[in-house]
């Protein structure tokens, strides 16, 4: 992936998300990162672009992609409501960052240590679900940990809680995720039919816990309710 942040003028209503292309390695992305109350917003923007490696892939941001690079690799796309030269050359700084995950892990919790967010669940970037689920995992490790006495409970019990239902996410994501819609897209020739995109979105919504039912009908995970309710029982 080809990141990269510059000013543009606003897109759409300012505030919508464009995702073109079907397949990773043929996908342009951009979102405005502030609101863009008047004039230029702040927009962050990604190419994929399909190579391969010819060595492993580094830990952090790879190299640094030239102002001349990053339009020669925006030149092929031709989107009506965003002038891609202008991103190019407005960008400060473009990097190159590897696309990778991680086979879904057995365990994450070892006695007091355990594991969580991209540590615990590297995943492709489909459905922008990587920094979702670690703030979950976050909210769901301090509900069990002001639930357990015991910090080791409370971290198994995290680990049941969490782990099978993110690795099942990993695995998703593998298969493009709810960014299937749009590769099916492409093979129909056209939008797909309203039943058939419902399908797929549907079913991405249950593995990440997102529909409208499982976000209303789920219990507060507020620690401090939680940690209140314990002192009550003790006391």
């Amino acid at each position: 992936m080809w990141r990269g942040v510059a000013y543009h003028p606003q897109v759409l209503d300012g505030r919508s998300i464009v995702v073109a292309g079907g397949t990773p390695g043929a996908k342009f992305v951009a979102y405005p990162i502030e609101d863009p109350a008047t004039g230029d917003a702040l927009v962050n923007w990604v190419l994929e672009v399909r190579h391969g490696l010819s060595a492993p892939p580094p830990d952090g941001p790879g190299r640094r992609v030239t102002a001349a690079e990053a339009r020669a690799g925006l030149s092929s796309w031709k989107l009506p409501w965003i002038d891609l030269t202008t991103l190019a050359e407005r960008s400060s700084a473009v990097f190159e960052y590897p696309m990778a995950d991680r086979d879904p892990l057995p365990r994450w919790s070892f006695g007091r240590v355990t594991l969580l967010g991209d540590a615990a669940h590297p995943m492709y970037p489909m459905g922008m679900n990587g920094g979702s689920q670690s703030i979950v995992d976050t909210r769901v490790l301090a509900w069990c940990l002001a639930r357990e006495d015991d910090p080791v409970a409370a971290l198994r019990r995290y680990d049941r809680m969490r782990r099978p239902a993110v690795n099942a996410l990993v695995l998703a994501n593998r298969n493009l995720g709810p960014e299937e819609i749009i590769a099916r897209a492409e093979e129909h020739g056209g939008p797909l039919p309203t039943g058939q995109a419902e399908q797929i979105t549907t079913r991405y919504k249950r593995l990440a816990g997102a529909t409208a039912a499982q976000v209303n009908t789920r219990r507060s995970w507020t620690v401090r309710a939680i940690a209140a309710d314990r002192e009550g029982l003790h006391g």
